[in-house]
C-alpha cells in the first residue's frame, strides 16, 4: 500500500512540476516523492524571502539612479526619453561583425514599457516598470564613461568601486531570475547563484541606497533574512546553499 502511494504521488509530483524539473528534488530526497515535494515547497519559502530584499533594493536603486541622472541631464526631455541622453544615444563600440551601438537594447526596453503605459504617463510610470536588468546593466563597464562618471557614482557612497558592485549587483540579478522561473535555489552550479549570498548582497546594498529606510524595515541583527529563515527552517533534504 505505502508503495503504491509513492508511486502515486511520483506520478501527480511529476504531472505537476514536469519530469525535469522533478529530478534534482528526487535526487536530493533519494527517491522518495514525499519529501521531494516537501523539498519544492521549502524552496518557494526560501525564494519568497530573498524576493522580498531583491524587491527592497530594486525600488531603492531604481530611484536612486533615476535621481542621479535626472541631476546630471540637463536635456529638455527626462533622460529615459530623450534620444540625446546617454543612455538612448548611438554608443558604439567595435565588435566582430562592425560596430555595435551598446544602447539599442536600452531603447528598445524602454519603448516597450512606453507602449505599455496608457496615455499621460507619468515618468515615475516609466521608471517602475523598467526591469531589473536594466537597471543593472547601467553600471556596465561599456557606460563607465558617459554613465557611471557622470552621474551614477552619486547614488552610492563614497568609493564605491562599480566593478565590484556590478558583479554584486549581477549575482542579485542571476538569482532572482532564477526565482522568476521557480528554479531550485539550492546546490547552485555556481557561487554566484547562491541565494545566501545573494541575499547578503541585496540586504547591504538596500543599507547602502537607503540607510534609513533599511534600518525601518530590517530587523536589526546580524543575520540577514535568508540566513534566519534557515536557521529556523531547514531543509528537508540534505542541500547545498
Amino acid at each position: 500500500m505505502a508503495e503504491e502511494t509513492a508511486t502515486g504521488n511520483r506520478e501527480w509530483a511529476g504531472l505537476w512540476l514536469s519530469e525535469e524539473r522533478l529530478a534534482p528534488y528526487l535526487e536530493a530526497c533519494g527517491g522518495d516523492a514525499d519529501r521531494a515535494v516537501e523539498l519544492h515547497e521549502w524552496n518557494i519559502s526560501l525564494a519568497q524571502v530573498l524576493m522580498r530584499d531583491v524587491a527592497h533594493l530594486e525600488v531603492a536603486m531604481r530611484n536612486a539612479y533615476d535621481r542621479a541622472l535626472s541631476d546630471a541631464w540637463g536635456g529638455d526631455a527626462h533622460w529615459l526619453l530623450d534620444d540625446d541622453s546617454p543612455v538612448r544615444r548611438p554608443l558604439m563600440r567595435k565588435a566582430a561583425r562592425g560596430e555595435l551601438d551598446l544602447n539599442r537594447i536600452n531603447r528598445k526596453i524602454i519603448d516597450a514599457a512606453v507602449e505599455k503605459l496608457p496615455a499621460g504617463f507619468t515618468t515615475g510610470q516609466l521608471v517602475s516598470n523598467l526591469t531589473l536588468g536594466f537597471w543593472v546593466h547601467l553600471a556596465d563597464r561599456s557606460r563607465e564613461a558617459a554613465i557611471w562618471r557622470t552621474a551614477l557614482y552619486r547614488a552610492w557612497p563614497r568609493g564605491t568601486r562599480r566593478k565590484e558592485l556590478l558583479r554584486a549587483l549581477d549575482g542579485v540579478l542571476r538569482v532572482r531570475n532564477r526565482v522568476a522561473h521557480d528554479e531550485r535555489l539550492f546546490d547552485p552550479r555556481r557561487p554566484e547563484l547562491s541565494p545566501i549570498g545573494a541575499d547578503a548582497d541585496a540586504v547591504r546594498l538596500f543599507r547602502e541606497l537607503c540607510p534609513d529606510a533599511a534600518a525601518r524595515v530590517l530587523e536589526d541583527d546580524a543575520m540577514t533574512p535568508v540566513e534566519r529563515f534557515l536557521a529556523e527552517n531547514p531543509a528537508p533534504a540534505d542541500v547545498r546553499l
